[in-house]
């Protein structure tokens, strides 16, 4: 019989830490860049740590890195870890990797489930934008319209999701043909194409990152790393991270009010 015993929000970061650590493990081991990104780059340089109400790991990985990691992880890792994403994991449907903990069992309230889902680190692609602020808007603005349409998969309630009749019933006619013919992985794979076809200019982002424009930084930003606290190890952060944790959280060392100390995220975790 399955041990089904929920896993509380302490546990549940020990081995998120137990996931970095592994990555930390395997990109030093292959001489691959990551750093801390999002809100994770954040607790590490205000609290050593996790913001207090946090609980999850955001990683970024400039996109040649990003691809080799995704060719070797699952190779090198220990068994216990599975880095999913599109390409491999045929219910998956991120724009971005997950390393997941296999023996964990991860549910989110009001998304499709994902079979493989456990306790998990996200990990976002840095890919090279041109250097004009139209092309950049038109890149974000194409990815929003193709990512509209994979969200519409990703619902677990479309009737929830859904604000008109009229869309309502485009998604019930629209639906069961993604499913059918794995619509979501094929616009997935067309997001990656589009991300990856510049090369070398002075604008970056993690375009499929949670801020869209606001992920947009120069290339110097991410040129070299320091390194800094997060928990009980020193990981890298960018070098530019003031410049990028204030285009994300304006005077980010300031404390937010305690209204908005909360964690964003609906999930049930277990062991398997």
């Amino acid at each position: 019989m399955h041990n089904t015993r929920n896993i509380g929000i302490e546990e549940q970061k020990e081995l998120q830490l137990e996931i970095l650590k592994e990555l930390k493990r395997i990109c030093d081991g292959n001489n691959l860049t990551y750093f801390l990104g999002g809100g994770t780059l954040l607790g590490a340089v205000r609290h050593k740590g996790y913001i207090p109400w946090d609980d999850d790991i955001d990683i970024m990985m400039p996109r040649k890195d990003y691809d080799k990691l995704l060719k070797i992880f699952n190779n090198e890792c220990d068994k216990k870890y599975k880095l999913l994403y599109h390409m491999n994991t045929n219910d998956y449907y991120y724009p971005f990797g997950k390393i997941v903990h296999k023996q964990t069992k991860l549910i989110e309230e009001n998304y499709r489930d994902i079979k493989e889902m456990g306790i998990f680190i996200d990990v976002f692609p840095i890919d090279f934008l041109p250097n004009n602020e139209k092309e950049v808007k038109k890149i974000f603005s194409r990815y929003k319209k193709m990512y509209k349409i994979v969200i519409m998969y990703q619902a677990n309630d479309i009737v929830k999701a859904t604000e008109n009749k009229v869309k309502l019933l485009l998604k019930r006619i629209i639906l069961p043909v993604m499913c059918k013919f794995k619509l979501h992985t094929k616009i997935l794979t067309k997001i990656d194409k589009m991300v990856k076809q510049y090369k070398d200019t002075d604008i970056v982002a993690c375009v499929t990152g949670r801020y869209f424009e606001k992920e947009v930084m120069n290339k110097s930003y991410i040129k070299e790393f320091t390194t800094v606290k997060f928990e009980d190890e020193e990981y890298k952060i960018p070098i530019g991270y003031d410049e990028y944790l204030k285009k994300h959280y304006g005077n980010y060392m300031e404390l937010p009010p305690k209204d908005k100390q909360i964690s964003n995220h609906d999930f049930s975790v277990y062991w398997r």
